[in-house]
C-alpha cells in the first residue's frame, strides 16, 4: 500500500480514486491527496489545487484530476460537455484536461522556484480519472493515455505508469530519486493557508487576501460535514455561511447534479450572479424562484402575505402534483429570514434522496418570520468564528452589542472603527470614501432609504460617484448606497454606517440592524451620527 500523506478527501468520487488508489500502488509511491499552492507570476497570484498528486521513485510526479460525471464526450469543435441527469448535455467552459494540464505546469513550476531548479528532476504528467464515467465519444487524434474511466478502475498502477513514460526519457526518469520525493513532500504538505502579518495598524492592503485564506480553511473543514444528506450550519455574521454556501453549489453543479442556491434578500442573489456569472442559472432568491415555478399571475404578488404563505402554499400542492421536476440538492441561505411555509416548499422541491444544506444565524432575523429551528436538518454545525472582519472591526461589534464572538486565529488586527459626531454627514462620507477608495469596495449603509438618509441628492463628490445599484459594488471611483437590510449578507472592504442611532430607540434601527451593518465590514468601520448621545453608545 502507498504512503498516503495529507488530509483525506471528502468528496465521494475522489474518496472512491482514493480507494483504487491504496489498493493498488506499491509500498514506495506516495499519494497526497488535496494538494494546494500559489503561483506568482508576472505580478499576479494565482492559487492552484489538485485533486491528488502521486510521485513514483524513479520515474516522477502525476497530477490527477477527479471528475464525477456518468458520461461525456468532446465534439468535433474540442469543446468537452457532461451528461446531465436530464440527458441534456453541459458545454464546459474549461476541458478538464486543460485544468490537469496547466496544474501540471504551475505545480512544477512552484517546485522549480522554490528549490531553485533549473529543471524538474523527473517525468511528470496528469490523467484526469471518471470514476464512474464512460466517454460517449473522443476525436482520433486525443491522447487516451490521459483518461481513465470506470473500466480502468482496477488499472490505475498501469494507467499511471504509462501516462509518465509517454512524457520523458528515462534519463530524466532516473533523477526522481528518494530524496527529490522526500524535498517534495516536504514543500506540498501543510502549506495550503500561508498566514502573513500586516506590517502596521494602517496597512490594511493585504487583509482581504489574508481573510479569504482563511474562510477557505474553514471551509476545508467543513467538507466532510457536506457528505451528510441532510446539514444545517449555524453562524454568527461573518463567519463565511454564505461563501461556504456558494463553494458548495459550485461542487455540486460540477457533480452533475441539479442544485440550487435559494436566499431571501433579491439584492444578495444579484451580488452573488454577478460575482459568479457562471453559476447565475443556480441562484435564486426565493421569491422570484418560486413565481418562476408558478407562472401564473396572481392579484396579491407584492404583499408580504402572499409571499411567506399564500406563494408557498400554492408550489407545495404543484410539487405534491409533480409538475416540475425535482432538485437533486438544495442549499438555503438566510434561512432565518424564510417563513416556516418558505422553507416546507423548498423542501418539497427536493428529490426523495436530495442534499439539503440550511444556513443561518438567528442574530439577524431582521424580519421576525423564521422559527429559530433549522427545519429538515438531521445535523446541526455551529461555526463559532468571524472570518470577515478584522479582529478591532469585529472587537468593537462585541462592545456594541454584548456579544462575545471570537475572531478567527490569525485574523489581521485591522483598524479601530471611527465614530464621528457631524452636522453634514454627506461632507464627511465623500473624505472617508475618497480616502478609503483605493482599498477596495466602498459602501454607505443607513437605516433609511436613499431619499430619506442624509445622502438624498447626492451624486458626486471628491471625484466618486455614488450608486445606488449593487451591481455597481467593487467598480472604479464608484460608492454604492444601500439600505442596512438590502445589504445584509452581502460586504465590502469599507463601511460608511451613516444616520446612526442607538439601537431599538427607533423602529428603523433595531440592534438587529446594527448588527448587520457593523458586520459587513472586512477592513474599514465608520459610524457618523449627528447626535452626541448616539457617539457616546458607539464609544
Amino acid at each position: 500500500m502507498p504512503r498516503i500523506i495529507g488530509n483525506l478527501p471528502a468528496d465521494r468520487w475522489e474518496n472512491e480514486v482514493l480507494k483504487g488508489l491504496r489498493n493498488q500502488l506499491p509500498d514506495d509511491w506516495v499519494v497526497m491527496p488535496s494538494v494546494k499552492w500559489t503561483l506568482k507570476k508576472n505580478g499576479y497570484v494565482r492559487d492552484g489545487e489538485a485533486d491528488f498528486v502521486v510521485l513514483i521513485p524513479e520515474s516522477g510526479l502525476v497530477i490527477l484530476e477527479v471528475k464525477g460525471s456518468k458520461e461525456f464526450k468532446v465534439g468535433a469543435d474540442g469543446v468537452w460537455q457532461r451528461k446531465q441527469n436530464d440527458g441534456s448535455w453541459f458545454s464546459l467552459k474549461e476541458a478538464p484536461p486543460e485544468q490537469a494540464t496547466r496544474n501540471m505546469y504551475d505545480l512544477t513550476s512552484v517546485l522549480k522556484e522554490r528549490q531553485g531548479w533549473s529543471d524538474f528532476p523527473g517525468r511528470y504528467s496528469y490523467m484526469v480519472v471518471y470514476p464512474q464515467g464512460e466517454s460517449s465519444e473522443l476525436p482520433a487524434m486525443f491522447d487516451a493515455s490521459t483518461i481513465a474511466t470506470r473500466r480502468h478502475m482496477n488499472s490505475l498502477r498501469s494507467r499511471i505508469r504509462k501516462s509518465l513514460e509517454m512524457r520523458g526519457h528515462t534519463t530524466q526518469a532516473e533523477k526522481f530519486s528518494s530524496h527529490i520525493i522526500e524535498t517534495i513532500i516536504d514543500q506540498l504538505k501543510n502549506r495550503a493557508f500561508v498566514i502573513q502579518k500586516v506590517d502596521t495598524e494602517e496597512d490594511v492592503s493585504s487583509d482581504v487576501g489574508q481573510i479569504e485564506q482563511l474562510t477557505r480553511q474553514q471551509f476545508a473543514s467543513l467538507k466532510g460535514l457536506f457528505q451528510l444528506p441532510s446539514v444545517a450550519v449555524i453562524g454568527p455574521a461573518g463567519s463565511g455561511k454564505t461563501v461556504l454556501a456558494i463553494w458548495r453549489l459550485q461542487a455540486l453543479i460540477n457533480q452533475g447534479q441539479t442544485a440550487v442556491y435559494v436566499c431571501y434578500n433579491r439584492s444578495l442573489a444579484d451580488a452573488l450572479r454577478l460575482r459568479h456569472p457562471d453559476y447565475a442559472d443556480h441562484i435564486w432568491n426565493v421569491d422570484r424562484l418560486f413565481l418562476a415555478l408558478h407562472k401564473n399571475s396572481h392579484p396579491d404578488i407584492g404583499q408580504p402575505e402572499f409571499h411567506r404563505e399564500t406563494l408557498p402554499s400554492l408550489i407545495i400542492d404543484l410539487a405534491e402534483s409533480g409538475a416540475f421536476r425535482k432538485y437533486d440538492s438544495i442549499i438555503v441561505d438566510e434561512g432565518q429570514d424564510l417563513s416556516e411555509l418558505q422553507v416546507i416548499a423548498l423542501l418539497d422541491l427536493l428529490s426523495e434522496d436530495g442534499l439539503w444544506a440550511f444556513f443561518a444565524d438567528w442574530n439577524q432575523d431582521l424580519y421576525k418570520s423564521g422559527s429559530s429551528t433549522p427545519i429538515g436538518a438531521e445535523v446541526i454545525f455551529h461555526l463559532h468564528h468571524n472570518c470577515r472582519n478584522a479582529i478591532k472591526i469585529n472587537d468593537a461589534c462585541n462592545r456594541y452589542l454584548g456579544t462575545s464572538i471570537d475572531s478567527m486565529p490569525g485574523m489581521p488586527d485591522g483598524v479601530r472603527p471611527l465614530v464621528e459626531v457631524v452636522k453634514n454627514q454627506s461632507v464627511r462620507v465623500w473624505e472617508l470614501a475618497r480616502q478609503w477608495s483605493g482599498e477596495g469596495s466602498v459602501v454607505i449603509l443607513s437605516p433609511f432609504k436613499y431619499e430619506n438618509s442624509s445622502m438624498a441628492g447626492e451624486k458626486k463628490g471628491h471625484g466618486l460617484i455614488l450608486s445606488t445599484d449593487i451591481s455597481d459594488l467593487g467598480e472604479k471611483d464608484t460608492v454604492v448606497f444601500s439600505t442596512i437590510k438590502s445589504f445584509k449578507g452581502i460586504e465590502a472592504s469599507a463601511i460608511i454606517l451613516v444616520d446612526a442611532l442607538i439601537p431599538d430607540d427607533h423602529l428603523a434601527f433595531s440592534r438587529e440592524d446594527l448588527y448587520v451593518a457593523t458586520t459587513r465590514a472586512t477592513t474599514r468601520l465608520a459610524i457618523l451620527t449627528s447626535n452626541q448621545s448616539v457617539a457616546d453608545y458607539f464609544k
